[in-house]
C-alpha cells in the first residue's frame, strides 16, 4: 500500500450542536471513520493517506485539541460519544466502519456499543480504557517528555523527532499542552473505566485488535484482553513498532487495518 495514489486531504469546519468542529476527509468509497488518539492528535498521517487510498476517510478532531483546552462540556468519553454522533449525522454519514487508536480505540468502543445500527465494523488500534492491574499503562503525562518519545518508539524516534516540538518552540509547547490538558480531563483521575468490560461483550459487529507486541505505553497484554472480552474479535500482533507504529510503519498498519475492513460485508450495519 503506498499514500502517493492518496486524494488530496481537506479540511471541514462544522458547529456542532454550537461548538466549532473540524473534520479531515480525505478519499472515496466505503466510509471508515477514525477516532484519533491521545498521541499525534491534531495530524493527518501517511497512515491517514495510506486508508484514504481505498476508502472516504473521515477523521473528526476531538474538541479542545485544537482550541487549546477541553470544553466544559466535555467530561468524559460519553459526552465525546454525543458529540460525534453529531458531527456525522451533521456529515449525513449514516454507515461506516470505526477505527480508533489509542484513546480512540476506547472512544470508538463506546460508540460501537452506544449506536451499533452506525457501525460495520470495530477496529481498536493499542486501545486502552480497561483496567489491568497487573500491567497498567504508563503515567505519560506525568513523565519526562524524552522518555515518553522513547516509550512511544521503543528507543530513539530517529527520523520522526520532528513530531515534537523542541524546547525553543514555545507555540508548539503551549499547543502540546492544550493537547494534554484535554487528554488529562478524559483520563487523568484513571486510565480505565470499569463499565468498558461490560459494553465490550455487548458488541456484535466484527472487530479487530491491532497491537505491538512491545508497547511501552500500553502494555500488549491490554490488547489480549480486548479481544477476549469482544465477542467477534480477531487480533493482530506486529512486531518491531511501538505505540507509536501508526507513524513507524504506516503502511504496514494501514494494509493490516484495510484488510480486515474490506473483509466485512459493505451493507447496513447491524
Amino acid at each position: 500500500m503506498t499514500s502517493n495514489t492518496a486524494p488530496t486531504q481537506t479540511d471541514i469546519q462544522l458547529d456542532v450542536q454550537g461548538w466549532p468542529s473540524t473534520v479531515r476527509r480525505s478519499g472515496s468509497g466505503r466510509t471508515v471513520v477514525f477516532f484519533h488518539g491521545a498521541f499525534f492528535p491534531t495530524r493527518w498521517l501517511p497512515f491517514h493517506d495510506d486508508l484514504a487510498a481505498r476508502f472516504d476517510m473521515v477523521a473528526p478532531v476531538t474538541p479542545g485539541y485544537l482550541e487549546g483546552g477541553p470544553p466544559a462540556w466535555m467530561l468524559g468519553f460519553d459526552d465525546l460519544v454525543l458529540h460525534h454522533r453529531a458531527l456525522l449525522d451533521a456529515l449525513d454519514v449514516e454507515q461506516f466502519d470505526l477505527v480508533g487508536y489509542d484513546i480512540g480505540g476506547w472512544m470508538a468502543a463506546n460508540f460501537a456499543s452506544f449506536y451499533p445500527d452506525r457501525v460495520r465494523s470495530l477496529t481498536a488500534i493499542a486501545p486502552m480504557g480497561l483496567r489491568v492491574p497487573e500491567a497498567p499503562a504508563m503515567e505519560w503525562m506525568a513523565a519526562d517528555p524524552q522518555r515518553v518519545v522513547e516509550a512511544l518508539f521503543n528507543g530513539d524516534a530517529g527520523d520522526h523527532a520532528d513530531l515534537f516540538p523542541p524546547p525553543s518552540d514555545i507555540g508548539g509547547f503551549v499547543g502540546a499542552y492544550g493537547e494534554n490538558g484535554v487528554t488529562a480531563r478524559l483520563i487523568w483521575e484513571r486510565r480505565y473505566d470499569t463499565r468498558l468490560d461490560r459494553r465490550l461483550s455487548n458488541i456484535r459487529v466484527p472487530a479487530h485488535l491491532v497491537s505491538p507486541d512491545d508497547d511501552r505505553i500500553i502494555p500488549a497484554v491490554h490488547s489480549d484482553r480486548w479481544a477476549e472480552i469482544l465477542p467477534t474479535a480477531t487480533l493482530t500482533r506486529l512486531s518491531g513498532v511501538g505505540h507509536a507504529l501508526l507513524v513507524q510503519e504506516p503502511a504496514r498498519v494501514a494494509q493490516v487495518v484495510a484488510d480486515f475492513i474490506e473483509s466485512v460485508p459493505s451493507g447496513v450495519a447491524s
